[in-house]
């Protein structure tokens, strides 16, 4: 083999092994660096988080507030919906022949229940003291967090910026049609990409697209789905990478609400975001007052 070859087949290698590890928008945390982020922000001394953890989380205002901020930092829980529990049970690792450890959770929940008069943070404890107690053992292993629609949206708008996106797509993308043409099909992959819900090489990560929708649909151990998906694998060579990541959406999730979520709430709203700021046209000679974009 030539000098040549072996240069490009080093580099290939080393495109492949880069693509795999990728951050991309994505946010992977363990419950220990949460806690740990959480005393720093709180100003929790490094020995009080010590013999708060080897003392079980006391039920103290300190931690009680402490595990408040480690749930929303964690997204397992939120103002609106409050417990999310197939993200916090993420965090834990049920024991050994223990199958009975859900419904003894639930059984605490449903005794532990907070009222409106519990402040928010007396709320969480009691919800994380029922998994502490009965679901297992917390997890040391980093865990997706979920993107808000606030960072669904940002982005969609930072994808517009990075992807040479035309106007006549920016302006069917605010409009709800979609998709539009291969454009707006490259767009939906990188989005899926960047967002971590998806990879050219693996194609739909389920365990992520269940924890940022929980439908059923994405459920890793739904027997359709996982069905669909090898039969899409199946039909990839015959497609682009931006259509084989649509079809794989459309044909296994197309009736989904997260589906449905981000072709006519994230990519509309994100789209008219864009399309509301100022846009160059620029000459030779000319600049534009905002953006200062020059002609060639």
């Amino acid at each position: 083999m030539n000098s040549f070859a072996v240069t490009v087949l080093v580099l290939a290698v080393g495109a492949i092994s880069v693509s795999a590890r990728l951050q991309h928008y994505v946010v992977e945390k363990s419950f220990n660096q949460a806690q740990a982020e959480c005393a720093l922000y709180q100003g929790v001394h490094d020995d009080d988080l010590l013999r708060y953890v080897k003392e079980g989380y006391p039920d103290v205002e300190e931690v009680r507030c402490l595990l408040r901020c480690v749930a929303f930092n964690l997204r397992f829980w939120n103002h609106t919906t409050g417990l999310q529990k197939h993200m916090i049970a993420g965090h834990f690792v049920p024991y050994p022949d223990d199958y009975h450890n859900v419904e003894r959770t639930d059984a605490c929940l449903a005794e532990q229940l907070y009222t409106c008069d519990d402040d928010l943070c007396t709320q969480v404890y009691k919800a994380f003291q029922c998994y502490y107690q009965h679901y297992g053992a917390l997890s040391e292993c980093p865990q997706f967090v979920v993107n808000t629609y606030l960072e669904d949206r940002q982005v969609a708008v930072d994808l517009f910026g990075m992807l040479p996106v035309s106007q006549s797509t920016l302006q069917n993308l605010a409009g709800g049609c979609f998709p539009s043409g291969e454009e707006s099909l490259c767009f939906f992959y990188s989005f899926v990409v960047r967002s971590g819900l998806y990879s050219e090489e693996d194609g739909a990560n389920l365990e992520r697209l269940y924890y940022q929708y929980h439908e059923e649909v994405f459920n890793p151990n739904n027997a359709k789905t996982v069905a669909c998906l090898q039969n899409q694998k199946k039909l990839a060579c015959k497609k682009t990478t931006c259509q084989q990541a649509y079809d794989t959406f459309q044909a296994c999730f197309g009736e989904s609400q997260g589906l449905e979520y981000l072709v006519h709430t994230v990519f509309v709203d994100a789209a008219k975001d864009f399309l509301g700021q100022p846009v160059c046209y620029c000459t030779k000679g000319k600049t534009c007052p905002l953006h200062r974009c020059y002609g060639r």
